[in-house]
Formats: C-alpha cells, sequence, structure tokens
C-alpha cells in the first residue's frame, strides 16, 4: 500500500548513485524511545487492527488499483515536481516524477521486473539492492498483508511518535531486510517506519524515518494523504503530497517496462 516509502529512498538515493554500496540488509532500525512495556499487545493484534481501522478486508477486497495525483519536494529537484503513482493488485505499481525544467523520474515494476529512469543515468532495468527494496515493498496493501510480506514480526514496546501513543513492531522481510513498524495505539491506523538503507552522500548505510500524513476517507478505505522521510539527525526532508487518491480508475495502466528498454534488453524482458 505504501510503497512510495521505498520509492523515496531510491528517489533520493539518485544524488549519488555511484557511490552505493551493495550490502546493509544486517543494520536493525533502532527503536523509538519507549514509554511502557506492561501489557503490550500481541502483534497480530496490531496488524488487525491496523486492517479494520483502514475499513476491514471486505471492503479492501473491493479496491483493485488506484491512482494517485500529487507532488513531491526533495532531491535531486531543487522545485516542487509534479507526482504520479499508479498501483495494481497485487503487486504491479510505477511512479513518474516529473519537474517543471523538464527533469523526470520513473521507477516501475510489473510483479517480476523493475526499471527506472533516472536523470543523468537513463532508462534501465533494476538489480541487486534496489531491485530487492522494490520487491519487499510492492504489496498493493502493504503492512495489511503482514502475513505474506514478512517471515518474522515481535513487539518491540510502547512509544510516542508524532504525538500519538504508539506500538513498535519488529519486521524481518522474506529477503532478510528488517524494519520497524509503528502503529498508533488509539487509531489503529499505520504511523510511520524506520529502517537501513544507503545514505546518498557518504555511501554507508544510514536509518531513514517514514512518516504519514492524515488518513482520509476514500470510497470507503482510509488511506494517507502522502508522507514525509529523512534520514536520521537530518533537517532536509523528502515529502510526497497526495491531492487526488482515485480508487479503482476507469483507464487500464500499462505496468511493464517501455518499450526503448524492452527493445534493448529482449533477453531480460523474456525472464533470461
Amino acid at each position: 500500500m505504501l510503497f512510495a516509502s521505498i520509492v523515496a529512498s531510491l528517489v533520493i538515493a539518485t544524488a549519488h548513485p555511484a557511490r552505493m554500496q551493495p550490502d546493509q540488509s544486517t543494520q536493525q532500525p533502532q527503536t523509538p524511545p519507549q514509554v511502557s512495556q506492561e501489557n503490550l499487545p500481541e502483534p497480530e493484534e496490531v496488524f488487525e487492527a491496523y486492517v479494520e481501522a483502514l475499513g476491514g478486508r471486505e471492503k479492501m477486497k473491493e479496491i483493485t488499483s488506484r491512482r494517485i495525483d500529487g507532488r513531491y519536494v526533495g532531491r535531486p529537484f531543487k522545485f516542487a515536481a509534479r507526482l504520479t503513482i499508479w498501483q495494481e493488485f497485487p503487486n504491479k505499481f510505477h511512479v513518474k516524477i516529473h519537474e517543471p525544467a523538464g527533469e523526470t523520474i520513473e521507477i516501475g515494476f510489473d510483479g517480476k521486473q523493475g526499471w527506472e529512469r533516472q536523470p543523468g543515468i537513463g532508462l534501465r532495468y533494476m538489480e541487486g539492492l534496489r531491485l530487492i527494496e522494490l520487491r519487499d515493498s510492492s504489496d498493493f496493501w502493504g503492512e495489511a498483508n503482514y502475513k505474506e510480506r514478512y517471515v518474522d514480526w515481535s513487539v518491540v514496546g510502547r512509544s510516542i511518535f508524532q504525538g500519538q501513543k504508539a506500538v513498535g513492531i519488529h519486521v524481518k522481510g522474506v529477503s532478510g531486510r528488517e524494519k520497524m513498524l509503528i502503529f498508533s495505539e488509539e487509531t489503529g491506523l499505520y504511523l510511520g517506519s524506520r529502517t537501513f538503507t544507503v545514505h546518498p552522500e557518504t555511501g554507508e548505510p544510514a536509518e531513514f524515518e517514514t512518516v504519514l500524513k492524515e488518513y482520509k476517507d476514500f470510497d470507503g478505505i482510509k488511506f494517507p494523504t502522502g508522507l514525509i522521510q529523512r534520514f536520521r539527525g537530518e533537517e532536509n526532508a523528502a515529502e510526497f503530497e497526495y491531492v487526488r487518491i482515485t480508487m479503482n480508475p476507469k483507464e487500464k495502466h500499462d505496468f511493464g517496462p517501455p518499450a526503448e528498454l524492452r527493445d534493448k534488453n529482449p533477453e531480460q524482458d523474456a525472464g533470461g
């Protein structure tokens, strides 16, 4: 559901792509400051409360695609850029960020292959860590589909996060990557996460925090109206603002790599 949190880290990483390191999966995100560990809920209770807070599984089954229109402010652009996100159940997505001066970033995943278009790099298939991040975050319903996304999960304690009493859950993805998920005890909603990714300026693993904006109702399903991200200890942030969210849009979208990339790499497009 919230794959944009990983997409944002990929966008930020384009500032200095040559300095990226291949492996940082052993890093563990820091637990938010704890408030109390008395009578902690089971992790499954927290996840299921989140599902109900969104609108419930039966309502969620009615939503099979969405389109998000908005704006993006952050690296590598100097000014606000137009943001468009297309998603389709179970795990397809395409994000396009177009800056007024003409620079464009695109990141897509068709369920098997990941691809990107980046300023100064061009159009290419994704590999290695970047592809792992995409696959780890591609699920249409995100944390609500925890049984498929993660192989291990445990509650680590309570904290105050963005002014709300929250519960932190440490999770381990199928790929082995770990992160901390933070849920509101008051509303049941997912508030944000902390994970490790490569810092674009140092080339070293650094903790990356995602904070979700206010949730609103869209066709009976609650959805955040954007998110803010920054590396731990830094003031500069990247912001995704969702202006319009359309559930089950009428138009069909092609999530596959652009024809120009398929023509250059026929073996990879065929799964080779």
